[in-house]
């Protein structure tokens, strides 16, 4: 008995400790688009767009958050009745390929897993057609999300990338949620 409660604590004395994700820039949920305008002003960024989603949810849109991060490309900030909900961050360089992209999203996945713990596979779409009579010949899409679940945040980890012939367009974004 002493032996498997020894075996035990050793194994967890090698696990790192889970951290607490937390709000990015300091935000809280319930804050108000004001706040999020006063916080946006304080670090000299701009918002680049304000508009109604649907009845009750509204979307503030920024650029220039990326202090220190340059492959931050936008901030995306969701209200629903005035309510701080949901912080996207989206993540490019339009000089990378398919391969530098899944690279960055890959590495800041198992960044991630070191924090928060191992992520769940929500979703792992690989090269897909998207239906339509109007898509054009040989278009495909990728979408690979892995979300991280604690009490007070849900953190989604998305790859989204369309591609065609000759051009494409590759995203990674965190999402931070209210659960």
């Amino acid at each position: 008995m002493l032996l498997l409660l020894l075996s035990c604590a050793v194994a967890n004395a090698q696990q790192p400790a889970v951290q607490g994700i937390r709000v990015p820039y300091g935000m809280a949920w319930g804050d108000s688009p004001e706040k999020v305008r006063d916080m946006i002003r304080a670090v000299k960024a701009q918002e680049t767009g304000f508009s109604t989603k649907s009845p009750g949810k509204d979307v503030l849109e920024a650029q220039g958050l990326a202090v220190g991060d340059p492959l931050l490309k936008k901030s995306l900030f969701t209200f629903r009745e005035g309510s701080l909900v949901e912080i996207e961050m989206q993540y490019g360089d339009s000089a990378w390929d398919a391969e530098k992209t899944l690279d960055f999203f890959d590495r800041t996945r198992r960044r991630i897993n070191d924090r928060y713990g191992t992520g769940t596979l929500l979703v792992n779409q690989i090269k897909e057609r998207p239906s339509g009579e109007k898509v054009p010949e040989g278009m495909s899409y990728t979408l690979i999300v892995y979300e991280w679940s604690q009490p007070s945040v849900n953190l989604q980890l998305d790859y989204y990338a369309v591609e065609e012939k000759e051009k494409a367009l590759r995203l990674v974004s965190l999402h931070y949620k209210t659960p």
